[in-house]
């Protein structure tokens, strides 16, 4: 039960033709997902790097106690429309939250403004209001704003009105305790 020998030489043919495409075919996934690797890396790093100041950008840091839910890109706005963008946030020396924003449409601020973190919605995501102040000296690009108001967290809320409404179950019993004697 022998194979014929030239059988067995178009068998060897096919097998190596056979191995060549399969090679072929390696090489063209392995170069392809080095590519799409390289072109990751590299939109990473370029949406990682920090973007020369634009002329009629206005750029402002504000400190925070708490900045709970704001990241980078979380929209700025005044009056309810966008006006910008978080660009950086970083911890000072005494533990506070430092957010930098970048303000991409030409908005005249008083030195007084505020900064506020407010909530979209209940339980939206978080974005940074500026609420023009009263002054008529303006704020310059790189000020640091002297008015913040911290992240309201929704948990605290809720402990808080817990404890009020356990409070002011209390409250009428003592004093219904002291009219009768």
């Amino acid at each position: 039960m022998s194979v014929p020998l030239s059988s067995q030489a178009n068998l060897l043919r096919e097998t190596r033709t056979l191995s060549k495409i399969e090679r072929r075919e390696y090489l063209v996934g392995v170069l392809t997902a080095t590519f799409l690797v390289v072109v990751l890396v590299f939109t990473a790093l370029a949406n990682r790097g920090q973007r020369a100041a634009e002329p009629g950008v206005l750029t402002l840091t504000a400190t925070f106690n708490r900045s709970d839910g704001v990241h980078v890109g979380s929209p700025v706005r005044i009056a309810g429309l966008n006006v910008g963008t978080v660009t950086a946030s970083a911890l000072d020396a005494e533990q506070h939250a430092v957010l930098t924003f970048s303000l991409t449409q030409a908005v005249a601020l008083p030195d007084d403004t505020a900064a506020v973190i407010e909530t979209d919605g209940i339980f939206g995501s978080k974005y940074i209001e500026l609420r023009p102040g009263g002054t008529e000296d303006m704020l310059k690009s790189g000020a640091h704003m002297s008015y913040t108001q911290d992240a309201v967290i929704i948990e605290d809320l809720v402990a808080l009105i817990v404890q009020r409404a356990k409070d002011a179950r209390k409250t009428p019993a003592k004093a219904t305790t002291e009219q009768n004697p």
